[in-house]
Order: structure tokens, then C-alpha cells, then sequence
């Protein structure tokens, strides 16, 4: 009966750390998940002169939209058309926040 009760244990703590890695990588996921969706309502949430960064650091200024790009313009005469999904941050995040509104 011995054999029983320490295989009964061991049982226990397979179970025990198997469901402790499962949260790990569930929990994980769901909150980039959460993120990922903030940050996509923040881009719907774009107007024209709203002021983005793009992957490289470059800092612009919202001058249009197109289908699932937006047109940035970084210098006078410069303008870059970038995928939505591109915008890494907001210069004002709490314009931002607010759903773009100034």
C-alpha cells in the first residue's frame, strides 16, 4: 500500500506542474492578445496631424489615409505610406488614449 500512496503523490505534482506550465504560456498570450487589440483601436483611432513613430524610430505626422495604410509625413516635402499595423507608438499618448481627439 506504500507503492500506492507515493505513486499517488507523485501523480499529484506531475499534474501540479503540468498545469503551472500550461498557465504559463496561456496567461502570457492572452494578455499580448489584449494589447495587441488596444493597440489596433488606437490606430482606427487616427486622424490627420496625429503624430506616430514608425519602426526605425522615425517620428512623423498623419497627412492621409488610404485602404490599410496611412501616409506620414516626416519632413516638408516627405511623405511615407505605411501599413496600419507599422505604427509602433504615439508621440502624445494621451491624445492617443482619447481616441485621437485634440
Amino acid at each position: 500500500m506504500q507503492t500506492t500512496a507515493q505513486g499517488g503523490g507523485m501523480f499529484f505534482w506531475l499534474l501540479l506542474l503540468a498545469f503551472f506550465f500550461v498557465f504559463m504560456i496561456v496567461l502570457p498570450a492572452r494578455s499580448q492578445k489584449k494589447r495587441e487589440q488596444e493597440m489596433l483601436a488606437k490606430v482606427n483611432a487616427l486622424q490627420k496631424g496625429d503624430q506616430v513613430i514608425i519602426p526605425g524610430g522615425i517620428i512623423g505626422t498623419v497627412a492621409g489615409f488610404k485602404d490599410n495604410a496611412i501616409e506620414v509625413k516626416v519632413a516638408e516635402s516627405v511623405k511615407l505610406t505605411v501599413l496600419k499595423t507599422a505604427v509602433v507608438g504615439f508621440v502624445n499618448e494621451s491624445a492617443a488614449k482619447e481616441g485621437g481627439a485634440k
